[in-house]
């Protein structure tokens, strides 16, 4: 019987878009016990036999994809990793699809499908005002996650974030359900067949990335800066789902012809009608516009990007020019002093950092009056009490990001009116 427990999984792809022909490249898994503490991790590189996409979608060279075990020589460890524990991971409908259809191909199915828990959708729930990325969900915990490319990282941001899910769960019940459930879906063995010149059953070890000494960060781009910061979405989940897509499409770059076509034939697949279809990309071109506004003026060569956008979406000509025209709403100025800040009853206060009076005694006194105590930065936040408020960390960034008031501890006695 497997250990009980969570599998966090994480995958870099050829492209978006699993049943047009575009492949896993790279595998990691993260195992957590039933408190919500990693015990192991695993990683590999994969061959996908035929395309290999651009490296700059999966940061992954041609070399090292070429001497990479192919997907069916991975496939019996994998399942082994998997099975029998709740199958965890960001965005659970785009990393399920590419597993299904990689599972497909050597013919193979897990006995009750394919289902995971998806950290995106659970956000809903624990971080309500927070975006869709994983890493603006991390963000809002202050999870760090570590410099890199690789799938790796992103899993055990991933585990990170089930952990701060689970020990902030009011009841153990639903997670406990998911485990007792997973616990007795123990997929079926992998059949010994051939597919291709790859042998299903071998067990090559898996091989890591190279190693890269110095991990330089790209500056992200104008579109992947406006994307991190889109509202969250509280429609049905498809429409979640399709619109996490679309984050995927903007981040590296302008959607393509091909990406544009594959939309549309995912929004079929997904029940999304034409008409809501039309609706979601407008609204998604109009929260871009919105947020690229809330940072101050427009460039010339933003508005450009925004233009290519609002084209590959089919956002109608006249809603561009409105949205372009004008920002909806006035940019948020910065708090410059802490008279500036008014607390009400039900506002969410955060705080962080190491604090001279114990954050239970904060709560009791915040509680006391009114206020709501959160664990994370979203845009419902009202104000964030930091340690040190010129410290960079997630939760401050994202306070910035916001237009979040940021005050010390003695400005938080001075709001409240504690000695």
């Amino acid at each position: 019987m497997p250990e009980r427990g969570y599998a966090v999984i994480s995958l870099k792809t050829t492209g978006l878009f699993p049943y047009q022909r575009d492949r896993v490249v790279e595998v990691a898994v993260v195992h957590l016990d039933e408190g919500g503490h990693i015990t192991a991790r695993w990683e590999t590189v994969v061959n996908p036999e035929s395309n290999v996409g651009g490296a700059t979608n999966h940061g992954v060279s041609t070399a090292e994809l070429l001497r990479a075990p192919t997907f069916a020589q991975i496939a019996p460890r994998l399942v082994d990793l998997l099975s029998g524990r709740v199958l965890v991971t960001h965005n659970a409908q785009f990393v399920t699809g590419f597993l299904m259809s990689e599972f497909d191909q050597i013919g193979y199915a897990p006995g009750r499908g394919l289902e995971a828990v998806c950290t995106m959708q659970l956000a809903r729930s624990y971080l309500p005002g927070a975006g869709r990325l994983l890493v603006d969900c991390c963000a809002a915990y202050d999870i760090e996650i570590e410099p890199g490319p690789g799938a790796l990282v992103q899993a055990v941001a991933g585990a990170s974030l089930l952990a701060a899910y689970l020990h902030g769960s009011p009841s153990a019940a639903p997670w406990t359900d998911a485990l007792d459930r997973a616990e007795l879906n123990v997929w079926p063995a992998l059949p010994r067949a051939t597919t291709g010149t790859a042998p299903v059953g071998t067990a090559p070890a898996w091989v890591h990335r190279d190693p890269t000494p110095t991990v330089v960060l790209a500056t992200p781009s104008f579109l992947a800066r406006v994307t991190v910061k889109l509202p969250d979405y509280t429609g049905p989940e498809e429409h979640l789902d399709y619109l996490a897509l679309l984050d995927l499409c903007l981040l590296d770059r302008v959607l393509l012809p091909r990406d544009t076509r594959e939309l549309r034939i995912q929004a079929e697949v997904s029940g999304i009608s034409p008409t809501d279809c039309t609706a979601l990309h407008r609204g998604y071109f109009e929260d871009l516009v919105r947020v690229a506004w809330s940072s101050g003026a427009l460039s010339i060569a933003d508005s450009a990007e925004l233009i290519a956008v609002a084209r590959m979406l089919d956002v109608a000509p006249e809603v561009v020019a409105t949205a372009l025209a004008t920002p909806a709403l006035a940019p948020r100025q910065p708090v410059t002093s802490i008279d500036e800040v008014l607390l009400e009853r039900g506002d969410i206060v955060v705080l962080t950092g190491d604090m001279a009076r114990a954050r239970a005694d904060w709560g009791k006194e915040l509680v006391a009056r009114g206020l709501s105590l959160g664990t994370a930065v979203t845009m419902r936040t009202r104000l964030l009490v930091a340690a040190n408020p010129e410290s960079f960390t997630g939760k401050t960034g994202k306070a910035r990001d916001y237009g979040i008031p940021i005050v010390s501890e003695f400005g938080l006695r001075s709001l409240i009116g504690v000695r």
